[in-house]
């Protein structure tokens, strides 16, 4: 690894800034990264040795390289270490919104809300936002039907600037970005297999452990920006992953449940 990435970031580190220390060190280590101070596949320096070189709490390193791991910008694998992840791996260039999906499937789209407001972050939120603990955004909690039939629970926060009005939303948030002329470019996915709990049965209507899809989704505007981040939870009977193309993960609706 090339000396001058410590050294760049170190520098980063020296600036004014207000927001966490974690944070500025997850956007110091992504800035090296895309001005190619050091390359994929490129091993970083362990946390221990990477805490001692930039003079900060290996605290403060692991949970910036926890919001890194969850951008899809390193992968961390134990024994192995940490590498720089390739660009477009498990990410979506372009967003494709759940709304645009069932309609080109010949689909009926409609929402059930169950929240649209503006709340002051939590922790866990304001980390993946890489925003300060308590700063307003907007929370949309909402079960997503196609033709009438609960198939998601999802959601989402935003940082208010991109959302000071989440009660006048009532259909897609991406077309409404697109009418405000906010461009997602830079889509990640974090995607597992997990089962049903009983509050989640009973919003969906199927079966307790039921198989479901867990999205978490994070999407960035044009200027490297995170705009939104996204929990959703899809009925493993209504979805299914498609990974025709090698740089693109595609969340098909199932068309054999439409008319049940």
């Amino acid at each position: 690894m090339p000396n001058h990435f410590v050294d760049w970031v170190r520098e980063e580190l020296k600036k004014k800034s207000s927001s966490p220390r974690y944070i500025q060190l997850q956007q110091a280590i992504e800035i090296t990264i895309k001005k190619q101070l050091i390359n994929e596949d490129d091993f970083l320096p362990p946390e221990r040795r990477l805490a001692e070189l930039l003079n900060i709490s290996r605290v403060t390193v692991s949970k910036a390289m926890q919001l890194l791991e969850e951008k899809g910008v390193i992968i961390r694998q134990q024994g192995v270490g940490t590498q720089v992840a390739k660009p477009g791996g498990g990410s979506l260039n372009q967003a494709v919104g759940f709304t645009s999906q069932i309609v080109k499937e010949g689909g009926t789209v409609s929402n059930y809300w169950l929240s649209r407001r503006i709340i002051p972050a939590p922790e866990d939120i304001a980390r993946k936002l890489s925003i300060n603990i308590g700063e307003k955004i907007a929370e949309l909690r909402r079960i997503r039907l196609a033709n009438g039939t609960p198939v998601s629970l999802e959601n989402t926060y935003i940082p208010r600037e991109y959302l000071p009005n989440p009660e006048l939303l009532e259909g897609s948030l991406y077309a409404h970005w697109e009418e405000q002329g906010i461009h997602l470019t830079n889509v990640n996915h974090k995607i597992k297999a997990i089962a049903c709990s009983m509050e989640l049965a009973i919003l969906l209507n199927i079966a307790e452990k039921s198989p479901l899809l867990q999205i978490h989704q994070i999407s960035q505007n044009n200027q490297n920006e995170i705009i939104e981040f996204s929990e959703i939870l899809c009925r493993g009977d209504i979805y299914g992953l498609d990974f025709n193309a090698p740089q693109n993960i595609d969340i098909k609706y199932n068309k054999k449940r439409r008319h049940q």
